[in-house]
């Protein structure tokens, strides 16, 4: 049961609320592999420790009950976002200690914890605060200002932490440190903000614990009633399993020696990079959706399969060129990174495609995102051992290889020619 007086204009509330889900994401599962890269963790280790931290993400559905039921929304935004900032402050601190690396990681952990508790309740308190029509006139804004925070997070502040490494005598503990720090104020500021600002629409939970317990044994039961759920699950584990090994390696690779077989490049460039990286994958991603609603899933899927595993031919030539022009490097990624992201339409549409007929499709859909996680997860956790056994060299062929097992799948998924195609009259 919710009120809706002293409600304020989402313009207010909806463009930091969705930063303040991209930022700490980004810094957790991307930006930290370029902190420990500087700091000479190995790639194995690099991987995998940074590749756990998605289990928060992807057990949300565990206990996002508990946030419908315990204080409000607003409450828990807030609330997480300061306990971000408060864990931001402590990474900074923890980068000047002996045992850096254990401590940094403890931290990461609670960042991630907070951090998807926060996504939890700020899709809830979105659509419990918007009425049907402002939620489809603001889902547009949701995700630019999520790519936002991902350009400044992978963008600037990476940038800026090449800056500080070269003009403090390459104290990198140090350079880190202050960027954490700056995370930390940015995070801090936003929560102040938005406690003060976040319409008061709600009221405590009428759900009792008892209730909410009952109501997530339902929804789960019906899940795994699902018709073709095995299939789907296939096919969302398998789509993007070298795309995925990519986006852990990749960073490793441009930042390593040239005597380790890696581009040796810096973190400037990583940053300036990953601006007009994600500024293609937004048009990317824009333009996949528009390619299935023309002419289809079932049309196109193959098609985006190939495009999502085919590119990396284009880190096999890096790897063995071994190129020093940046422009050109920048070009490769940035048509690598556009080809991969053109493709996530059709891995969207096939977990949708699932919950189509669903009674708890919201429910059913944070099920298959879970999954979607897992899927990332596990390639990017063993990526580092794969490729230091192999080198960067054998590990960019290798990712090629793995859209066989999507190959398989494919033809077992039932898509009606018409699914997510425009109507025609």
């Amino acid at each position: 049961m919710y009120i809706t007086n002293t409600k304020k204009s989402p313009w207010h509330w909806v463009p930091t609320l969705y930063f303040m889900e991209g930022l700490p994401f980004t810094i957790i599962v991307i930006v930290s592999s370029i902190m420990y890269k500087n700091l000479n963790i190995s790639n194995s280790d690099i991987t995998f420790y940074t590749g756990f931290l998605y289990l928060p993400w992807m057990i949300k559905p565990i206990w996002s009950w508990f946030i419908d039921v315990y204080k409000t929304k607003r409450w828990w935004i807030y609330t997480m976002e300061f306990l971000l900032a408060l864990s931001f402050i402590g990474l900074a601190v923890a980068l000047e200690t002996n045992n850096f690396f254990f401590w940094s990681l403890i931290l990461l952990w609670a960042c991630a914890f907070f951090s998807s508790s926060h996504d939890i309740s700020a899709d809830g308190f979105y659509l419990i605060t918007l009425n049907s029509k402002e939620q489809a006139f603001f889902i547009g804004q949701q995700n630019l200002f999520y790519q936002v925070a991902r350009l400044f997070a992978s963008g600037v502040l990476v940038f800026i932490s090449g800056y500080l490494i070269v003009n403090t005598g390459h104290n990198i503990r140090l350079s880190w440190a202050i960027v954490m720090l700056m995370a930390a104020t940015i995070t801090c500021i936003i929560s102040v903000y938005h406690k003060a600002v976040l319409p008061k629409t709600e009221i405590m939970p009428v759900l009792n614990w008892y209730q909410g317990l009952t109501q997530v044994k339902t929804v789960v039961s019906q899940f795994f009633h699902l018709k073709d759920l095995w299939i789907t699950i296939l096919f969302i584990m398998t789509f993007r399993i070298g795309e995925n090994q990519i986006i852990k390696i990749a960073p490793l690779f441009m930042l390593d020696s040239r005597s380790n077989g890696g581009l040796g490049l810096s973190n400037k460039y990583l940053g300036f990079a990953n601006m007009f990286i994600l500024g293609a994958m937004i048009i990317a991603g824009i333009l996949g959706g528009m390619t299935i609603y023309r002419f289809g899933l079932k049309k196109c899927i193959w098609y985006m399969v190939a495009m999502v595993n085919l590119p990396h031919l284009i880190y096999v030539y890096l790897a063995y060129a071994l190129p020093s022009n940046e422009v050109i490097i920048l070009l490769l990624q940035v048509i690598e990174n556009f080809a991969t992201t053109f493709s996530l339409a059709a891995y969207s549409m096939v977990a949708f495609l699932l919950v189509k007929d669903s009674q708890y499709k919201t429910a059913h859909y944070a099920f298959i995102s879970a999954f979607k996680i897992a899927g990332i997860m596990l390639p990017s956790m063993f990526s580092g051992v794969i490729e230091q056994s192999m080198g960067y060299q054998h590990f960019f062929i290798f990712t090629i290889f793995t859209m066989i097992p999507c190959l398989l799948v494919i033809p077992f998924i039932k898509i009606d020619a018409n699914f997510a195609k425009r109507d025609v009259t």
